[in-house]
């Protein structure tokens, strides 16, 4: 790989980043749909169906607000993907929080 190659990797690189970490101002519901529906069909878990959505399980592992599932989404357990805020900014994780401890209760 030449070096203009290189430059050119990098800025399109730059470029997608960039773009990926806007906020869509997508509903919590829709961005739940894109991320997470697939793993969390009405709120369960294909994964591990001990780790739902619902509130007594998110409690039970220590996840209690909005913030908490957003924290989740950086960092989360085994079978879970990371999402990164180049893939979901700050704002949207925080809006799939809200939509799941208000829906899944």
């Amino acid at each position: 790989m030449n070096r203009h190659h290189l430059a050119f990797v990098a800025i399109g690189a730059a470029i997608a980043a960039a773009g990926c970490s806007r906020d869509s101002g997508a509903s919590g519901a829709a961005l739940f749909a894109i991320h997470c529906a697939g793993c969390h069909p009405d709120g369960g878990n294909t994964v591990n169906p001990k780790k739902t959505l619902r509130a007594a399980d998110r409690q039970a592992n220590g996840i209690r607000t909005a913030g908490d599932v957003a924290a989740l989404i950086r960092n989360p357990g085994p079978g879970m993907p990371v999402f990164t805020p180049g893939v979901i900014p700050a704002g949207e994780a925080k809006r799939i929080g809200t939509y799941v401890v208000t829906t899944f209760r």
